[in-house]
């Protein structure tokens, strides 16, 4: 009987909690107490509540008691707490969202198998934000199957489930099919996801990926031209030197952009 009211007791202290995170007028550190009380507890009656009230706030577009909620819930249910969390981590509420992005890949890495059974479903789902938080956290559980959804992605109108493909790309390496999907992304209409497929090809270093990304030191966008040289900075210098290259270094370092001057600069 004690040990349920003690529950009882801090479910109120939640319910505490979330009105003064919900109230403009709060002073934040005074509920600084009541959350180290509650992640302490970790008491598994809370989940629910703890749903809950995160899932209110996200749609209220409360991006502080999202990151305080979030914390609590992780520490309390762990890696049983990922579809939650996910859902939360999917809507742009504005902030950065490190330390639960952070806490998404370390739960997905503690469990694949368990993690992948959440995030395909939601990867091919309906709900567009959604998607893009399934198709990144993939990238951290890859396998190479992913490829042929990763591919379906690439099609897609929405650019954020675009940007998210690359990135995940990027996780299956060297594989020719994922190189392949990376060197199409090039073509993308968006200037982010063009920057994005330049910036995984720089990292992964395959020299017949060259010739394309050469091709985009004519982009009509200067962030993208600035990538290209990034991009091509970060291959080996080959002996002797690549006179292809070097030609789109030189084109790049007389550019118009003084951003892409510099990059270029830097590269050669």
């Amino acid at each position: 009987m004690e040990d349920e009211r003690a529950a009882v007791d801090l479910v109120l202290r939640l319910d505490e909690l979330v009105a003064g995170l919900t109230d403009p007028d709060c002073d934040l550190d005074d509920l600084a107490e009541i959350e180290e009380e509650l992640v302490a507890a970790r008491r598994r009656e809370l989940i629910p509540h703890l749903e809950r009230h995160l899932a209110t706030v996200v749609e209220a577009g409360n991006w502080y008691a999202r990151h305080v909620l979030a914390r609590i819930l992780a520490e309390t249910a762990g890696p049983m707490s990922l579809a939650a969390l996910l859902r939360a981590y999917s809507r742009d509420l504005g902030d950065d969202q490190d330390s639960l992005s952070t806490t998404l890949h370390v739960f997905a890495q503690e469990d694949p198998a368990a993690a992948r059974e959440i995030l395909l479903p939601c990867a091919v789902g309906n709900d567009e934000d959604l998607r893009r938080a399934a198709i990144w956290l993939l990238g951290f559980v890859p396998e190479p199957d992913d490829l042929n959804l990763l591919a379906h992605a690439a099609q897609e109108s929405d650019e954020g489930v675009r940007s998210a493909v690359v990135g995940t790309l990027g996780s299956h390496g060297t594989e020719p099919v994922a190189i392949d999907l990376l060197l199409h992304l090039l073509e993308d209409p968006s200037p982010q996801v063009r920057i994005s497929a330049l910036s995984s090809l720089g990292f992964l270093q395959q020299p017949r990926t060259l010739p394309r990304i050469r091709l985009l030191a004519n982009d009509d966008n200067p962030r993208v031209r600035a990538w290209v040289a990034i991009a091509l900075g970060r291959f080996p210098a080959p002996e002797p030197a690549d006179p292809a290259t070097s030609a789109v270094l030189d084109q790049l370092a007389a550019d118009a952009d003084p951003y892409v001057r510099d990059q270029a600069t830097e590269a050669r």
